[in-house]
């Protein structure tokens, strides 16, 4: 998920806060930006600057002075994550609910979309607030059995704590025995849409490869993120409006 996540905030049509809200720890400012982010700015550094009944749209503008700019693509904006799961403890529901009200309030106060990888979804704890409060909440899922039995449990899990499916899609990653129709279908979810296993461009995203900008645009994940990207950003667009 975290390398679908890089590779469609990337692509994103509009200027974009990245949060990486994983409570067992981010993995997105060690990948694509490996070596490049301080450790003193980002989810915990944010939420100490937003503490005591801050309005949300002044959590909000405060988001992005605790984000770090990725250089490769001046229009996007990352707050990086816990450094480890016991951080990632520290963060209380309140303190989800908080974060959730300022990223609601992403675009009014910075202007900016907010796109959130949260990880896995195993437990009742962590960022279901954020999750509540999205315009979309995307799924992913390889088109296997294993990982479709494993993404059945999740989906049942998301349902108990949004209430519903109603903003729920599968985002079926790479290739395998199944259309991603089928797995959709088997999910009961509508399909967002799919993303091709490219190992290369996920060297890149995720471990810190070396590559440049014009060539990572070139790989097949980027080309297929960029028609998804669009879409999601349409659809936010207007349920927004």
């Amino acid at each position: 998920m975290t390398t679908s996540t890089w590779a469609l905030a990337l692509c994103w049509p509009r200027p974009l806060l990245l949060a990486d809200c994983d409570q067992a720890g981010g993995d997105m400012a060690p990948g694509l930006l490996a070596g490049r982010v301080g450790v003193d700015r980002g989810l915990l550094s944010w939420s100490t600057a937003a503490r005591g009944g801050l309005p949300a749209t002044a959590a909000a503008a405060l988001l992005a002075e605790h984000a770090v700019q990725v250089p490769e693509h001046p229009p996007l904006a990352l707050i990086p994550g816990f450094a480890t799961a016991t951080q990632g403890t520290s963060f209380t529901s309140e303190t989800w609910q908080r974060l959730a009200l300022a990223l609601q309030e992403s675009m009014s106060a910075i202007g900016r979309d907010a796109l959130v990888d949260t990880g896995r979804l195993v437990t009742d704890r962590g960022c279901w607030p954020v999750l509540r409060a999205a315009d979309q909440v995307l799924l992913a899922v390889r088109p296997s059995v294993r990982s479709v039995h494993a993404a059945q449990d999740a989906v049942q899990r998301v349902r108990q704590e949004l209430g519903d499916l109603a903003r729920v899609a599968a985002l079926v990653i790479g290739n395998g025995p199944y259309p991603a129709g089928e797995v959709a279908k088997a999910l009961q979810l509508p399909l967002a849409g799919s993303l091709p296993y490219d190992w290369t461009a996920a060297a890149v995203l995720s471990d810190g490869a070396m590559s440049s900008m014009k060539t990572l645009r070139r790989s097949a994940l980027l080309r297929a993120a960029s028609g998804l990207a669009a879409e999601l950003a349409d659809t936010a667009e207007a349920v927004a409006g």
